[in-house]
């Protein structure tokens, strides 16, 4: 669902647009975190800090190009959610295009 409002909202051609989907595109990418952390190994990361998905996500996968997908996308958190930064839309579409790799691979991870 998040993932598909911040593909719905990367389209719009508003100024704050950027910036509500990386938001949008940051929570994608936790919750898929979560989901193959938890098909994987039967936990996820439950702290405050989303940051704490990426080392769960390399011991759990051990896929490097995986974790590196999450950390980049979360390396805009603060600029999506909290608006401490404008968000360039070259970052806001590589988080898009990030949070939608984890996505589909815990869709695939969990069909399997």
């Amino acid at each position: 669902m998040h993932l598909e409002a911040a593909e719905l909202v990367q389209a719009e051609e508003l100024e704050e647009a950027a910036a509500v989907a990386t938001g949008n595109a940051v929570l994608a990418a936790v919750a898929a975190a979560d989901a193959v952390c938890c098909f994987v190994a039967g936990v996820r990361s439950s702290g405050q800090d989303h940051r704490q998905a990426i080392a769960l996500l390399q011991e759990t996968t051990g896929d490097a190009g995986l974790t590196r997908g999450l950390r980049e996308v979360l390396d805009l958190e603060d600029a999506g959610h909290y608006g401490l930064s404008n968000v360039s839309q070259a970052n806001c579409t590589a988080a898009v295009r990030r949070a939608r790799t984890l996505v589909e691979v815990a869709a695939a991870r969990m069909n399997r």
